[in-house]
């Protein structure tokens, strides 16, 4: 193997330890939704969900990026402007 398909080897098992690690940190956002979401309604306000993920290490940016994939990725939803419900 010549130094260059090293090279492109390494490439890609970054990318794909990066990729797993955000999917790792998607699952975490949620399961803090699960968590805070109760009731009948199932709605948690965006406001608590930055608190809690910036108690486990997460800043405001990387919530609202993980929120805003979640919400693309149709597994929640903004019901109303500032609340988030599970699907």
């Amino acid at each position: 193997m010549d130094f260059d398909n090293l090279m492109e080897y390494q490439k890609r098992l970054q990318e794909r330890l990066r990729t797993e690690q955000q999917t790792d940190k998607k699952i975490e956002l949620l399961s803090i939704i699960n968590q805070l979401s109760s009731g009948p309604k199932n709605i948690v306000q965006v406001e608590q969900i930055l608190v809690e993920s910036a108690s486990r290490g997460y800043t405001t940016d990387q919530t609202r990026k993980f929120i805003d994939q979640l919400i693309k990725e149709n597994i929640i939803y903004e019901s109303s402007p500032g609340f988030i419900k599970k699907r």
